[in-house]
């Protein structure tokens, strides 16, 4: 039942999904994977209060559930109730020190909170944690973008490319790294065929996309560039910079 709630969740049926997890917890109250997906779906109603009553119910059956954790110091952060986020995160770096999703978390924390040094360094761990997973490289690479430079000087834009490059290598499919990448290029290009390079980089990930939608957004940033260096061309630009 807690399969099927989680299949009509998954397709938007939010109402059908509900009564499924209601049903199956009517069965056993003390099923922790209903409590924890329906807390998920709670979020996607924006019922934050139900969703914290249900992780709570969750973690009192089973303290050292990870993930449970993960989610309430993330309800915590919607509340902005930071010093309950903070103490939940540390309790889950205490059921796995070497868990990549607590400092991804914690780094997120940071960011929200206009701390994107820290911010960076959580990112970091979190990559060291797990190499393999490239949404930390993309997050380290937004949170360096927004971070000082070295001696307070302007963002390390270069180290932030290098970073959503490596996400690429690690992930030739995660479009996210793409469309981020292409942004950065394109706003340091320093001549038109710096910035057709950026349209090359597009053309790369629209075809390792993995979904329709994500083959959407990377056609838009394409056709976007695409224009605007077929613009500066027709004005006899040699970049992309106006002034």
């Amino acid at each position: 039942m807690v399969k099927r709630a989680g299949v009509q969740m998954d397709a938007g049926k939010i109402d059908e999904s509900l009564e499924l997890f209601d049903a199956a917890l009517g069965l056993d109250p003390k099923n922790v994977d209903a409590l924890l997906h329906r807390s998920n779906l709670r979020m996607l109603q924006q019922n934050v209060t139900e969703a914290q009553k249900d992780l709570e119910a969750c973690l009192k059956l089973k303290p050292d559930h990870l993930l449970a954790r993960l989610r309430l110091a993330t309800v915590y952060m919607a509340t902005n109730d930071l010093n309950s986020a903070k103490e939940s995160l540390d309790k889950a770096q205490q059921i796995n020190p070497k868990s990549s999703e607590v400092h991804s978390y914690r780094g997120e924390m940071h960011f929200a909170q206009g701390e994107f040094s820290e911010a960076k360094d959580e990112f970091s761990k979190a990559i060291e944690c797990e190499p393999g997973n490239p949404t930390p490289y993309v997050n380290a690479a937004l949170a360096m973008m927004n971070a000082p430079g070295p001696s307070g000087g302007p963002p390390d834009i270069k180290g932030a490319m290098d970073l959503l490059q490596k996400s690429i290598d690690v992930d030739p499919m995660f479009q996210v790294a793409f469309v981020h990448l292409g942004q950065m290029k394109l706003s340091m290009a320093t001549n038109l065929t710096e910035a057709q390079q950026v349209v090359a980089l597009y053309d790369k990930g629209i075809n390792q996309c993995r979904s329709a939608e994500e083959l959407k957004d990377l056609v838009s940033m394409r056709l976007l560039t695409v224009a605007q260096v077929d613009a500066a061309k027709a004005l006899g630009m040699e970049t992309l910079n106006m002034q």
